[in-house]
């Protein structure tokens, strides 16, 4: 008999590989690849199928979240922990929005886990190879937020302080300038009355009532002066001081005020000597608050200078700045109370200290004009050796 004979199926052994076979050994390579990757990833990393059934996670996520790796690995995430997973926000990331997107940056997610507690994770996502995985990686930023939080916290505190501070501090200024608002009209005229007294128009007085008077007026001289300085200071500290600056000869402004101070020096004994540059210099300033400043210093250079002590002033301009130099050989100011000298209110203890009067704000009212002036006035002093200030301005260009 001919013909063809039927041939049998062939052994399984002998068949092709299917399509879907292929596919699940690339698959094992993938898992087997990406697993490799995960182990050295310091935050947790889960890889996620389709069904979204974790494939394998990381050592971080095991120790982080405190799951076993025989509870996790095949199950659905949201079903880990006795369910500690099922979070609405990443329902609604895995089933929403990662499958149009494919892939989430710094998705914010916080949750209470009843076995860890509290956390505050960002997740990113990846879909990749057809849909067939996901790249699920989790970083714990409970602490940073915590953090963050804390110093929000402790910011607003600090800006409401500050605003305390303020108002404390403007409600204090309003008062020293309607204080001394409200002084200055009684003491002047106590110094008209007492001038008046002093010169005859009420009559001859006795040598006593004289010596008397004189007292008095000394005393009202000193409150206003003192009124003065208050005022002074708080129009600085109010932005009401403003400068009428020009250009102005700087040797001719230091000649004016030394001259104007020359009999003070010569009452105290004492020598004042200006090291004049022979070069003309210019500078843009307020000649008048300028020549207050200088004042300030000298009178500070003398009243803390003994007897027959010589002060220096000396001046001179590079192309970037005019520099004005005030010293002394006086009591000095130690390392340690230096800082305190252009504060509010502060007077520093030394030998000279006591017999001396001020209100400790000139120097402050001094800092704050050179400022405006965008510039700067710094010391250098030794005790017992003298200080020497210097005020450093733009030059003029």
């Amino acid at each position: 008999m001919t013909g063809n004979a039927r041939k049998g199926p062939k052994n399984s052994a002998d068949k092709k590989p299917t399509g879907r076979t292929e596919s699940f050994e690339g698959l094992k390579k993938l898992l087997t690849y990406y697993q490799e990757i995960t182990d050295t990833i310091r935050e947790p990393f889960v890889i996620l199928d389709k069904d979204l059934c974790v494939v394998t996670a990381n050592l971080a996520f095991y120790n982080t979240f405190e799951v076993l790796k025989k509870d996790t690995e095949g199950k659905l995430i949201y079903k880990l922990g006795n369910n500690q997973w099922e979070i609405p926000e990443l329902r609604k990331l895995l089933e929403d929005i990662l499958p149009k997107d494919k892939i989430m940056n710094d998705f914010e997610v916080t949750h209470d886990f009843p076995d860890i507690g509290h956390k505050t994770m960002l997740l990113n996502a990846r879909q990749i190879d057809h849909k067939q995985l996901i790249l699920l990686a989790i970083e714990d930023t409970t602490q940073q937020k915590k953090v963050q939080s804390d110093n929000e916290q402790m910011t607003a505190s600090l800006v409401k302080q500050r605003d305390k501070l303020k108002a404390l501090g403007d409600t204090k200024d309003d008062f020293i300038m309607m204080a001394s608002h409200q002084l200055r009209t009684p003491a002047t005229i106590v110094k008209q009355y007492t001038s008046m007294l002093q010169e005859g128009y009420a009559g001859e007085l006795s040598e006593e009532q004289l010596k008397m008077l004189d007292s008095a007026i000394v005393s009202n001289q000193r409150q206003l002066e003192i009124i003065e300085d208050l005022l002074r200071v708080a129009r600085v500290d109010d932005g009401k001081v403003y400068l009428e600056k020009s250009e102005h000869d700087a040797v001719q402004l230091v000649q004016n005020v030394i001259e104007g101070q020359q009999i003070t020096f010569d009452n105290r004994n004492q020598r004042i000597v200006f090291k004049k540059p022979t070069a003309k210099i210019s500078a843009i300033i307020d000649p008048k608050l300028m020549s207050m400043v200088l004042e300030n210093l000298l009178d500070n250079a003398s009243k803390y200078s003994p007897e027959s002590k010589t002060i220096t002033v000396s001046l001179k301009q590079n192309k970037k700045e005019t520099i004005f130099t005030i010293s002394d050989k006086g009591v000095g100011v130690l390392k340690k109370d230096q800082h305190k000298l252009f504060k509010k209110f502060s007077r520093i203890d030394n030998a000279l200290s006591i017999a001396t009067t001020g209100t400790g704000l000139g120097l402050y009212w001094v800092k704050k004009i050179v400022e405006l002036h965008d510039g700067t006035i710094d010391v250098i002093s030794k005790k017992d050796h003298g200080s020497v200030f210097t005020i450093r301005m733009p030059t003029l260009t």
